[in-house]
């Protein structure tokens, strides 16, 4: 059993069933209709809330134990919800396809971290939107998430550069008070991004 498996195993949904705060507080970027693609998308929160506004939504993930329970969720909050269990580096992506990108929490060392987020902007369509959501390397030693290794994050700027041809909307890095679900409770240094492609 994966790692994520295992971290998905109980019952409870270990970073909550809403969307996190800033996939929430972008809405009104968002089109009313489109193709979605969530990365990372666990038990599906922020992919399902996607749906919930009417896009196309799809998740994808490499715990088919997360997959599993966002189905159920997608289930209770009566929506369509596609998942596809890959990893997300070397999965086949369509080009110019989809309206929207989400990526909460999902990190990757240089050099895979730009080539991956460069392949995501190729996915998008012209005029899609990026949203990102990623933990800073002030992060590492405050035991409220993310992960250990401080090559897997990376600075508002490195971050920028490893989407670059984006179109900024919102670039912020700051500190917030996180509540979702057992995993990211407390204050954490949080990068938020959200970028047009032209």
């Amino acid at each position: 059993m994966s790692k994520w498996d295992e971290r998905y195993q109980p019952e409870e949904y270990v970073f909550g069933t809403e969307p996190n705060e800033f996939i929430a507080r972008i809405r009104p970027y968002l089109p009313a209709q489109g193709r979605a693609l969530d990365l990372a998308t666990g038990e599906g929160r922020n992919g399902i809330f996607l749906a919930q506004l009417g896009l196309e939504a799809e998740g994808v993930d490499m715990s088919a134990r997360g997959l599993e329970k966002a189905q159920k969720l997608a289930q209770q909050k009566g929506v369509r919800f596609a998942t596809r269990l890959a990893n997300i580096s070397e999965m086949d992506l369509p080009i110019d396809h989809y309206a929207v990108i989400t990526s909460v929490f999902c990190h990757f060392a240089e050099p895979e971290r730009s080539r991956t987020l460069q392949r995501m902007i190729t996915a998008l369509q012209s005029g899609g939107l990026f949203a990102g959501v990623f933990y800073h390397p002030d992060q590492i030693g405050r035991g409220t998430g993310g992960p250990s290794d401080p090559a897997m994050l990376g600075t508002l700027e490195e971050m920028q550069q490893a989407l670059h041809g984006l179109e900024w909307l919102v670039a912020e890095h700051s500190l917030r008070e996180m509540n979702e679900g057992s995993r990211h409770q407390g204050v954490s240094s949080v990068i938020y991004l959200l970028g047009r492609k032209p």
